[in-house]
């Protein structure tokens, strides 16, 4: 035997008011967390400051100390000349890139060039990959700003660090291994960082 509901026109009125209410109670308390203070939208700090000082229930008949809150600091990353080195090296590959692919895909150039084109962008390609597990492994070892710019026959290392001759024996070990170059074609510069 089939079940039929009928509704009324009131209570189904009520019930949705009901359940639009609800659903707005849970909008607002999921989202009142997310609510972003002027000061990130406009860069301006509000017009009147709250006060930045919580007093403290103090034991054994001492007066109540302040304890003063920290204000919203940003911190914003400073560009390096180790990220400078980093953005060119990523230009040159880029415009290196760009030309070898025109050269590669381009209908009007003969096979052979198109082919040459081809093995030029997949070695240039593998030089970026081993060029950046290089900087990573660097990272590990504890270089975090290193800088690997590898080309045909030389490997140029630039570590943000004095290094002592053995530090830079392993680097240039290390290096040695995973692209066998020969070490007298490996350099490595340390300079450390000055703020």
């Amino acid at each position: 035997m089939a079940r039929f509901y009928v509704f009324q026109g009131k209570k189904v009125l009520w019930n949705l008011l009901i359940v639009a209410m609800v659903v707005l109670a849970l909008v607002y308390v999921f989202y009142a967390d997310d609510v972003v203070d002027i000061e990130e939208v406009t860069g301006d700090p509000p017009l009147e400051e709250p006060n930045m000082a919580v007093f403290t229930d103090s034991s054994g008949g001492e007066p109540p100390e302040f304890i003063e809150l920290a204000e919203h600091i940003t911190v914003r990353a400073v560009p390096t000349k180790f990220s400078e080195y980093r953005l060119e090296r990523e230009r040159v590959r880029s415009r290196q890139m760009e030309l070898l692919e025109s050269m590669a895909y381009d209908p009007s150039s003969d096979a052979e060039n198109r082919i040459t084109a081809q093995r030029e962008l997949q070695t240039l390609i593998e030089t970026m990959t081993r060029e950046t597990e290089i900087e990573n492994l660097l990272k590990a070892k504890g270089y975090l700003d290193g800088v690997v710019i590898i080309n045909s026959e030389t490997i140029t290392v630039v570590v943000p660090a004095s290094l002592t001759r053995e530090e830079a024996a392993s680097i240039g070990e290390l290096i040695h291994r995973l692209t066998g170059v020969k070490l007298d074609r490996i350099t490595i510069v340390d300079e450390p960082l000055r703020v």
